[in-house]
């Protein structure tokens, strides 16, 4: 039962991060995909687990300086197990045990379930220096050492197991999304998709799938509805509420420093869930648990930018309110001036409904490009309707089905719109009014 840690070369599904931690790169499912945590759910993951773990039996050998997850397989007890809960959508985020066994609850020893992790230590101390996976009748399969390689043991056949043992840990369902699953389970199940598809680097393309860490975050919130308003880190840092580490809940955002003492974000995480952290930076997207001392020395603060029930609390940079407000009271300065009429005069003030759009937003120093509704819908970012903010330019069709956008407005706030309506004037609205709620389509954030 030697020593874990992975101290040599890794070979494949490994790169060094940048405090020279391995960086995982598992096989991910969506939270939208995995099992559900209810009892059914976790005993169908735990046999998925098992199967995986006896698949490998007699097809790797022991090493706890090198990790090789493809054939011919090397791990130690903990990396074995990290592979088959990775192969199976299951993030542990770390290969050390003493990690592993701060992850889950605790569960007494006659209450184990397959798929519980079994923690020992050869010396006597509440450190382990093993680990083995629970599969039933008092039985774990394990990598447990260089002779007998991975093996089925059955708990009372060694004085071992009952000398040596320290504790259990259910790590099912804790680290599987709940059901049904909540903005936070989405958030956190994008970004492990985007995992190995994105590329880090000093710009943000979205196009292009390339991103700063900040510009990651920020994307991969507006994809589930909620606008942080910036790329950059020290404004993410500004936004929703502060929570303590205590209270970390699944889609909180966490803000590291890069040297210890300072002040001044370096890096943000998000919180999977269960002490786990998602962290984008210039190596790629990692995943760690917030135990390692790196992060433990250079947390600065967490902010929590969903509220229980989902939605957004993130309210828009102060520049943007500002701008947003020109933009609403110049629109509506035109009530009354402007005139509906197919063609584009600015000096009669006569336009279409985009062409009141683009007028309006030319005005404050915004080109929209186009005079059409089609193609301003391609201008600026999608953002949801729960999400709306002042300023925002909005898409309607004009034949109540919400079938093809054909009608431009601008977003005033307080659930209220204005546009150029084809009735021939500038009006307000409410988007709670039945033409809106048949017309609706999208929203665009063009400010």
């Amino acid at each position: 039962m030697k020593k874990r840690l992975v101290t040599a070369t890794l070979i494949i599904g490994i790169s060094l991060g940048t405090v020279g931690v391995p960086s995982l790169n598992p096989v991910h499912v969506s939270a939208a995909t995995v099992t559900q945590n209810n009892q059914s759910a976790v005993e169908a993951k735990a046999d998925q687990l098992i199967q995986t773990a006896k698949s490998l039996i007699g097809k790797a050998t022991y090493s706890n300086t090198e990790y090789k997850p493809t054939a011919p397989y090397k791990f130690s007890c903990a990396t074995f197990l990290m592979y088959i809960f990775e192969k199976n959508g299951v993030d542990l985020a770390t290969y050390n045990e003493d990690y592993m066994m701060q992850q889950g609850t605790y569960v007494a020893r006659n209450q184990l379930q397959k798929g519980d992790l079994l923690f020992f230590s050869s010396k006597g101390t509440k450190t382990p220096d093993h680990v083995a996976m629970y599969i039933g009748d008092n039985k774990v399969i394990q990598m447990a050492d260089p002779t007998q390689k991975i093996v089925i043991s059955d708990l009372n056949s060694k004085p071992y197991y009952k000398d040596s043992y320290i504790t259990a840990r259910r790590v099912l369902p804790s680290l599987l999304p709940s059901n049904p699953a909540t903005k936070g389970d989405n958030i956190v199940g994008l970004s492990y998709d985007l995992m190995n598809k994105v590329t880090m680097g000093t710009v943000n393309d979205e196009k292009a799938m390339k991103f700063t860490g900040g510009g990651f975050v920020n994307y991969v919130y507006n994809k589930n509805g909620v606008t942080l308003g910036s790329t950059n880190l020290n404004d993410q840092m500004k936004v929703g509420t502060t929570v303590s580490r205590a209270n970390l809940k699944k889609g909180d955002l966490i803000f590291f420093s890069n040297a210890i003492g300072s002040k001044t974000p370096g890096l943000v995480a998000i919180y999977a869930g269960d002490h786990r952290i998602i962290i984008p930076n210039s190596n790629g997207i990692l995943t760690r648990v917030l135990f390692v001392d790196y992060y433990d020395q250079r947390f600065i603060t967490a902010k929590r930018v969903l509220t229980d029930n989902n939605t957004s609390i993130v309210a828009p940079p102060a520049a943007s309110t500002s701008s947003a407000d020109k933009l609403v009271n110049f629109a509506s300065s035109l009530i009354g001036k402007a005139k509906f009429g197919y063609g584009y005069d600015e000096k009669n003030l006569t336009f279409t409904g985009a062409g009141f759009t683009y007028y309006v937003y030319k005005n404050q120093g915004i080109d929209l490009k186009y005079k059409t509704a089609s193609q301003q819908a391609q201008i600026g970012k999608v953002v949801q309707k729960a999400n709306l903010q002042k300023g925002d330019l909005l898409l309607f069709s004009t034949d109540n089905k919400g079938a093809k956008m054909t009608q431009t407005g601008v977003y005033m706030g307080g659930n209220q719109f204005i546009s150029l309506s084809t009735s021939g004037s500038v009006m307000k609205e409410s988007l709670n009014s039945d033409w809106a709620k048949k017309n609706y389509i999208s929203a665009r954030r063009v400010l």
